[in-house]
């Protein structure tokens, strides 16, 4: 590659076409431009420089912040400057809703804010608006949630699209907004969309970056920007299978831990994200010239969102690649794209859906496009009810969160993870026929062969795992808390059978996957009781760094059983701290008081940060806010009183929100 890049230097030794003026990146925050190379490994090594927008023929169209612009310079590479595609004097807005849902305008960004809770105001019995998180500016990143049972986890998929997080690529946004509307207002008059509401639990967020589509302002997307307003591309900010936890160089903006906060606390099965620019459906991988092991399936799903948009639209829309669809890595490489994020780290499967040629599409072309393509919006929703899906439980009934693998077929992470919740899972695959693995921690695999998987059809394969060994101890929690140059264990047992103690077993983090633990120490059981036991262990022998934990529960008898694995990550305090830090609360499961310790670097712009920590339910509803102020560098601790909120049993989540920075855990309640 160093050779390419060399010879590349040596045959673009010739003047810059252009240049760019002093103060051009303060004002508009990035270059959108154009330059020639027919040679893809040229691609392939510039993607981790500035972000590439389109390759067509030997044209490669790309945008930079000021950083990436000075580091493209460094190649003598010829280029071209061109008009933004955000900036379109002329486009229609409006802050009426009325005007609005003629759907050929575009919404004020609080016309748009208003819009979505008047969703929830309108249909309670089907919508929630869940406000995830906030941008670097304090913009809302929401989402619609969509379901007959709205409040309920129930055994259905759960389905995603969310649009624009390039904020100048917004025909998604407008069409998004509009399926929402038209998935509510038609539920009880149209049977198909009756049928998705009442079998999927939809979220829907048709703006992802708004503080790149408000670029300008509140009151015009004239001025949007493809990067958010750290003027970094956030659909290269995820973490890569290939190219690691930080692809780009940057830290994880807030839109980025948003959505990865929201795909740790959900199990979507199906996604898709819109942009524009192009007219095709790219599908993985696109950090990798293999292909995905349900690469078939991928290619089915892809052709039948085409195909159908072809039957509605002009013969010159969706045309072209390999008649609208496109692998990702064969158009041109990224990384850090949240396709290739949703799609190996979380279990899922994503595309990324190119709706309009024209980035910011003008008003009046919006109604066409939506006749384009609401068919197949709802083509791609239903692919998540068809393949194999069913629930996963233990011999004692619970529901598991199992690994569902297919043998011979999966590799690169491709094995889905029933929900832990409910137990379902939703595996979508060619037809054919196959042999499906299941397994969880402490269960027996079990294989289940000959599975027929028809096409457009489910397939019902419902699980029920037996442990290792009969468990005689009940363990309800099991956790740790990093204090003082020291962990602290606690675990809680509901019941207990010939249970002799539990040896405490430590590792650190990565040789934990190798099978590396040690023993530090040895607590004593209670035998048999059907009392509640509460017990803790205190490791004093710790650095700074992350540690993995683990109790093996032994009987009378010698027989034992392992308790899942936590991780904890300690730190010696001696100085403020450097960098902001959301921890694990103390004890969890909890009755009815906890704590919840976090930190707050300096910060370079001020001496004090604004910090707001809430409590919020599994359903996004904020119960308590327990901080709100502007707070100076240090570490804090805060007692979380649940009676005084008058919160019943269940599980929570508690998020720290600062300048910059955005981090949710779980904590669970038990009365």
């Amino acid at each position: 590659m160093k050779n390419v890049l060399l010879l590349l230097l040596l045959v673009n030794s010739i003047l810059i076409s252009q240049t760019i003026k002093p103060g051009y990146f303060e004002e508009k925050g990035e270059v959108y431009f154009k330059f020639k190379s027919d040679d893809k490994s040229v691609l392939h090594a510039l993607t981790n420089i500035i972000s590439i927008d389109n390759f067509k023929n030997d044209t490669v169209f790309a945008y930079a912040n000021e950083k990436e612009f000075g580091s493209f310079l460094k190649f003598g590479i010829s280029y071209e400057v061109l008009k933004h595609p955000g900036n379109v004097e002329d486009v229609r807005m409006s802050s009426s809703i009325e005007e609005i849902k003629a759907w050929d305008s575009y919404p004020t960004y609080d016309a748009y804010v208003q819009m979505m809770y008047q969703f929830q105001t309108q249909y309670p019995d089907l919508c929630r608006i869940i406000d995830a998180g906030t941008t670097v500016q304090g913009r809302k990143i929401l989402f619609a949630k969509i379901s007959d049972n709205v409040d309920i986890d129930e055994d259905e998929p759960e389905f995603m699209y969310s649009s624009s997080m390039h904020g100048d690529e917004t025909t998604g946004y407008i069409l998004t907004l509009r399926l929402i509307d038209s998935l509510l207002s038609t539920y009880n008059s149209n049977a198909r969309i009756k049928n998705l509401v009442d079998n999927i639990e939809i979220w829907i967020n048709p703006l992802g970056n708004p503080d790149g589509t408000y670029r300008s302002g509140n009151t015009t997307v004239n001025g949007a920007t493809r990067y958010n307003a750290n003027n970094i591309d956030i659909n290269r900010n995820f973490p890569d299978p290939a190219a690691g936890q930080h692809p780009d160089g940057n830290a994880w903006q807030p839109e980025t831990i948003t959505m990865m906060n929201l795909a740790q606390t959900k199990n979507f099965v199906l996604s898709a994200n819109f942009h524009g620019g192009e007219e095709v459906l790219n599908y993985p991988w696109d950090t990798w010239s293999r292909t995905h092991a349900d690469n078939a399936w991928f290619i089915q799903l892809s052709r039948r969102y085409a195909d159908t948009t072809h039957l509605y639209c002009p013969s010159s829309y969706m045309n072209g690649f390999d008649n609208g669809i496109t692998n990702g890595y064969s158009w041109y490489r990224i990384t850090g794209g949240r396709q290739d994020y949703f799609t190996y780290f979380n279990g899922g499967r994503e595309v990324t859906i190119e709706i309009s040629d024209t980035k910011l599409l003008a008003g009046s072309s919006l109604p066409a496009h939506w006749e384009y393509n609401k068919r197949s919006l709802l083509n791609y929703m239903e692919e998540c009810l068809y393949g194999i899906r069913g629930v996963i439980t233990s011999s004692n009934g619970g529901a598991v969160k199992a690994k569902i693998a297919i043998h011979g077929h999966d590799f690169d992470n491709s094995e889905i993870y029933s929900d832990s919740l409910v137990g379902n899972y939703h595996r979508m695959i060619y037809p054919g026929t196959y042999t499906v693995f299941v397994s969880a921690d402490s269960h027996q695999t079990q294989t289940i062969s000959n599975v027929v998987v028809a096409n457009r059809t489910a397939t019902v394969v419902n699980v029920q795992l037996q442990h290792d060994n009969p468990i005689p101890v009940e363990l309800i929690g099991f956790t740790a808390e990093s204090n003082d140059n020291q962990v602290t264990l606690n675990w809680i047992t509901a019941t207990e059978t010939n249970n002799m103690g539990f040896e405490v077993e430590k590792s650190e983090k990565q040789e934990a996957r190798t099978g590396k633990w040690e023993k530090i120490g040895f607590v004593e059981g209670n035998g048999t009781t059907t009392e509640t036991s509460i017990y803790s262990y205190v490791d004093r022998s710790v650095k700074s760094g992350k540690y993995s934990y683990r109790l093996k529960q032994i009987d009378f008898d010698g027989s034992y059983s392992y308790s899942d694995e936590i991780i904890v990550e300690t730190l010696h305090v001696t100085s403020l701290p450097t960098e902001y830090g959301l921890y694990q609360n103390y004890p969890n499961p909890f009755n009815p008081v906890t704590t919840i310790k976090y930190s707050i670097p300096a910060n370079v712009n001020s001496e004090t940060s604004n910090t707001k920590l809430v409590i919020f339910d599994i359903l996004g509803n904020e119960v308590a806010t327990l901080v709100n102020e502007n707070i100076a560098p240090g570490f804090y601790e805060v007692k979380f009183d649940a009676n005084k909120y008058g919160l019943s049993s269940g599980a929570y989540f508690y998020k720290l929100q600062t300048d910059g920075f955005t981090s949710v855990k779980k904590l669970l309640l038990m009365k």
